[in-house]
């Protein structure tokens, strides 16, 4: 038997057994499906604990925390609340490179 069939024998022998447990699992009533975590082993003292509270309202601020220059909730766009940074100088650059002719 070459081997290109015994890997797609391979294939197909899989993809079934995973359609079997999938119709399997889909027809079983909900209160008759395994959880999956029930499958893995419990110690004897170990109960499911109650996630912790979260915590509410606004605590007191940070020691260094400083409050924002700009407010989101104005109309304004934020890029107005910042100055643009300076570009170039205005003024023409001092001295104008000299091109010499190209010998040939």
């Amino acid at each position: 038997m070459p081997k290109e069939i015994l890997a797609i024998g391979i294939t197909l022998f899989v993809h079934i057994v995973g359609l079997v447990a999938l119709v399997w699992t889909l027809l079983l009533d909900p209160e008759d499906r395994p959880d999956w975590r029930d499958w893995w082993p419990r110690d004897e003292g170990d109960e499911p604990r109650e996630p912790s509270p979260a915590p509410r309202g606004g605590g007191l601020p940070l020691r260094d925390a400083v409050p924002s220059a700009v407010r989101l909730r104005e109309p304004a766009r934020v890029a107005d609340a910042h100055p643009r940074p300076a570009r170039r100088p205005a003024h023409p650059p001092e001295r104008v490179p000299e091109r010499t002719p190209a010998a040939r």
